[in-house]
């Protein structure tokens, strides 16, 4: 698992094989959040990673992701960049990312310590509620960042924690959840795309072997409910009310005692982004 610091310095390697590398803002305690940029003539898509400080399998998925993708290991990687201007925050939430750290450093990983994480402050708040407000300077970043380049789709990468299912203490039956926001406010022809989407997410993750949920379906307690109905939400704030395809992925790993499941999580996570870009830009190079 990278540090903060490392995933800088690998950000800035990629640099060096054709990205480009930028900061895009800083977060609470001043620590730089980057995006890098991989094509620059297609489609705009935006990967955004780790708002929630103790989530790092999009971090590392997308590292990985990004350097297949500038070293083609297929045709079909070497088509993305021709097809995508591909923009990925690694790290949206460096503060939090780095308060992990120091849990994992010092073995201090129970459920409720890692929780500490979440946000970019012991405890308190939520990057991932505050997209309508912009509070806190790490969603001021995302906004103005899509602002900017105008992202014809957003993916959002989350992890959960593999031992228990939210809400009840019951052994998690799958590995990888897609969804999207339900507001019904958000147009209709805006949520087809997104569940078209979802669907293609669960499909590849289940070739790369996989147990997925069905899409929304990641917590029981509200499965077949209105889900992300809180307009602070990323998914539900772009969608809403900038009319962008917006959607979450959720895979296994981290949350807790750091490095479970990440491997597991990083395939699906890959298999999924790589499954969506495809599915979302021509089928023809630029």
């Amino acid at each position: 698992m990278h540090t903060y610091q490392e995933t800088v310095k690998e950000c800035l390697k990629l640099q060096g094989k054709g990205a480009e590398v930028e900061e895009i803002g800083l977060s609470r305690h001043g620590n730089k959040i980057l995006m890098t940029t991989l094509g620059k003539d297609g489609k705009p898509v935006l990967i955004v990673c780790r708002q929630h400080g103790n989530e790092p399998t999009s971090t590392e998925a997308m590292l990985e992701y990004m350097k297949e993708t500038l070293n083609p290991p297929t045709k079909e990687h070497s088509l993305i960049k021709e097809k995508t201007s591909l923009h990925v925050i690694p790290v949206a939430n460096p503060d939090g990312a780095m308060i992990y750290e120091r849990l994992c450093r010092n073995n201090k990983t129970s459920l409720l310590t890692t929780y500490a994480a979440r946000s970019n402050r012991l405890y308190r708040g939520d990057i991932n509620r505050d997209h309508k407000k912009r509070k806190t300077t790490e969603a001021q970043a995302i906004f103005s960042t899509v602002r900017r380049i105008q992202p014809q789709l957003i993916i959002d990468l989350h992890n959960f924690f593999p031992a228990y299912r939210y809400f009840i203490l019951q052994k998690a039956q799958h590995d990888f959840c897609p969804a999207f926001s339900t507001h019904p406010k958000i147009k209709p022809e805006v949520q087809k795309t997104c569940h078209k989407l979802c669907k293609t997410s669960t499909e590849a993750a289940k070739k790369a072997g996989g147990k997925p949920a069905k899409i929304n379906g990641l917590w029981p307690g509200i499965d077949g409910r209105l889900l992300m109905v809180n307009e602070g939400v990323l998914e539900t704030y772009y969608s809403l009310y900038h009319n962008i395809p917006s959607l979450t992925l959720e895979a296994l790993g981290g949350f807790n005692l750091c490095s479970r499941g990440i491997e597991k999580g990083k395939k699906l996570h890959k298999a999924a982004v790589h499954a969506i870009i495809e599915a979302f830009v021509p089928n023809e190079p630029q």
